[in-house]
C-alpha cells in the first residue's frame, strides 16, 4: 500500500463506518492521493454489496485556514446532499456516509475521468467543443433546478452546526 497521506484522515475510522454501514467487512486495499488536496481515492475489499472505490475528502490536523477549515465540509456535506436528496439532481457525487467526529466524507467515485480543465489546457477550447457544451448544460440545469431553493438548502446545513 502506498505510504498514507499527508495529513491522513483515519484509515480505522473509515473502515469502521463502511462496515457499519455495509453490515460487512471491509478492508482497505489501497489509495492514492489526489494532490494537493486533502482528497483520496481508496479502493475497498469486502462484499460485492460494497462500491470498488470511494473518494474520501478529509480535514487534515492542525489546518484552519480557509481551504481546510471544518465548517467547509459541513457545506459541503449539506451541498451534495442538498442535491441529490432535496432536489434529486444526479449532477454530483452521492454521499455514501460521513464522519463529521473524523472530519471526513465518503463520496461515490466519479472515475476514471480526467477534469474538463485539464483536458482544456492541455487540447484547447476547439478540440472539446462537445464536452464545454455539457459543461454548460448541467451548469443550466443545477441553476435551472436550486432556483428558489436557499432555504432548504440553508435549513439543511444549520442541521450540521454553526460555522
Amino acid at each position: 500500500m502506498a505510504a498514507a497521506p499527508r495529513g491522513i484522515f483515519r484509515v480505522d475510522a473509515l473502515k469502521h463506518l463502511l462496515t457499519d454501514l455495509f453490515a460487512s467487512p471491509v478492508a482497505v486495499d489501497r489509495w492514492e492521493q489526489v494532490e494537493p488536496w486533502a482528497v483520496t481515492r481508496v479502493w475497498l475489499q469486502g462484499t460485492s454489496v460494497l462500491p470498488r472505490s470511494v473518494v474520501v475528502k478529509w480535514i487534515p490536523n492542525g489546518q484552519r485556514d480557509a481551504r481546510t477549515a471544518p465548517w467547509r465540509l459541513r457545506t459541503e456535506l449539506a451541498a451534495l446532499q442538498f442535491l441529490s436528496e432535496d432536489l434529486g439532481i444526479g449532477l454530483a457525487p452521492r454521499v455514501i456516509a460521513a464522519d463529521s467526529a473524523a472530519r471526513f466524507l465518503v463520496l461515490e467515485d466519479l472515475a476514471p475521468r480526467v477534469a474538463l480543465d485539464q483536458l482544456l489546457r492541455r487540447d484547447g477550447a476547439a478540440a472539446h467543443g462537445d464536452r464545454l457544451a455539457a459543461f454548460a448544460r448541467a451548469r443550466g440545469a443545477l441553476s435551472a433546478a436550486t432556483a428558489g431553493r436557499a432555504e432548504t438548502y440553508c435549513t439543511r446545513r444549520a442541521e450540521l452546526g454553526a460555522g
